[in-house]
């Protein structure tokens, strides 16, 4: 048995996988402690683990981050990407420095692992006083950032007949270290403040390349190739969810039979306040094709403000562990999480989102061929409906996804972690 922290940002899409790392070591015998937000402690606690709360700044609820009137204010892109770097990643640094170092304090014989985008570990890695863990182990939940001679977050920068690839890539990496220049100097300036005495590299560099090890939920075929990446990068697979106990199938469940086709449509855990931007499209757009249309919302049902089709079935909640096997499409706004499980049951996607890093994840869908981005969060049901029809069609994409789901099936991700942990 070995003594694990396990940490997160208190944000439910970072915190779900590490949750379900925690659990897996808890089964496996070792002795866990979740670190994260306040709000999340009946959860944690629920699965029989340890928790630890963090304070201040570090303690935010991430239901009310799409809604902040200052981020509301500024443009999708670099802007709002810095703001929320800055806020819900660097700022809360000292105050989860703080509370790793009190539970390295009463017991210095720990691990930690830890979603890459928790800095806690960063300021002692950079020569500011305290604690190591025994071994640190970054967890990248969302598409590596990465910078490379082989692609860029979005994907090899398309280029002429004659042109340099690499120099191309390089370029464009340059310019998003330049976008992102403003938390760069704000993580610096924590860092020095902290005591620090080594300035952070890049910061999408890294928050992979720092830690001792970093996994990225993911497999290869969806990364993009980089055959420069860091030896202590591993691609160790996805980690589906399990199904909580407490669920029921609806009573239309049996409906989904298989006698015609089911898409199933989400905006996610987080921006999901706006059922307007895609589910409202999508049930529209799909009102009059022969489908079962399946709307996950993540919030109450009522906040749908158009009538539910009649080949529509509507839920708050629905544990895609169940459900995705029985789709045919998967319809989002381009969270990681979703994606991977959509792919990983050979279901091919249909992407919608510019916020966050949902881009980036729509981008390596289509460059793969692996579903349709949509390069818009907002599609018009005619939209929606004319890619669904697509995909129901194209062997070629379905094709691309079932390989995919092998490679995904060939993945033990809870069983690498363990192994890259304690070695």
């Amino acid at each position: 048995m070995s003594k694990i922290i396990v940490a997160s940002p208190p944000i439910t899409g970072e915190l779900a996988p590490l949750l379900e790392v925690a659990r897996g070591f808890a089964r496996r015998g070792h002795q866990v402690t979740v670190l994260t937000g306040s709000r999340f402690r009946t959860t944690v606690e629920g699965m029989g683990l340890g928790f630890a709360p963090l304070t201040g700044a570090a303690d935010f609820d991430d239901r009310l981050l799409a809604e902040v009137p200052e981020r509301m204010r500024l443009t999708p892109g670099p802007e709002q990407l810095n703001y929320d770097w800055t806020y819900t990643f660097v700022n809360p640094m000292p105050d989860q420095h703080a509370a790793l170092q009190e539970l390295l304090d009463q017991d210095p014989d720990q691990y930690l692992i830890c979603n890459a985008l928790f800095l806690g570990a960063v300021p002692t890695a950079m020569g500011a006083p305290g604690r190591r863990p025994r071994r640190w182990v970054g967890v990248s939940v969302v598409p590596l950032a990465l910078s490379s001679d082989d692609t860029t977050f979005f994907g090899p920068v398309p280029v002429e007949p004659g042109q340099d690839q690499k120099a191309a890539n390089r370029a464009a990496n340059a310019g998003f270290a330049q976008a992102a220049q403003p938390t760069q100097e704000r993580f610096n300036e924590v860092l020095r403040a902290m005591g620090a005495t080594a300035a952070f590299p890049a910061f999408a560099d890294g928050v992979i390349t720092v830690p001792d090890v970093t996994v990225a939920l993911t497999v290869p075929g969806f990364e993009f190739e980089r055959s420069d990446a860091p030896e202590s990068l591993h691609l160790v697979g996805h980690l589906p969810p399990q199904r909580p106990a407490e669920w029921q199938p609806p009573a239309w469940w049996s409906e989904l039979d298989g006698s015609r086709p089911v898409v199933v449509v989400t905006q996610g855990t987080l921006a999901n306040r706006d059922v307007s931007q895609l589910i409202e499209p999508a049930l529209t757009g799909l009102a009059d094709l022969d489908v079962t249309v399946v709307a996950a919302l993540g919030r109450e049902v009522d906040a749908l403000s158009v009538p539910v089709p009649a080949n529509a079935r509507v839920a708050d909640f629905i544990p895609f562990e169940v459900l995705l096997p029985k789709a045919d499409v998967y319809i989002t706004n381009g969270g990681a999480g979703g994606i991977h499980q959509a792919l990983a049951s050979g279901v091919p996607v249909i992407a919608a989102g510019t916020t966050e890093d949902k881009p980036a994840n729509a981008a390596r869908v289509a460059y793969h061929g692996l579903g349709i981005d949509l390069r818009t969060a907002t599609p018009a049901p005619e939209e929606v409906a004319a890619a669904t029809e697509r995909l129901l069609k194209d062997t070629e994409v379905r094709d691309n996804v079932r390989r995919l789901a092998q490679v995904y099936s060939a993945h033990d991700a809870l069983a690498e972690i363990e192994r890259l942990t304690l070695a």
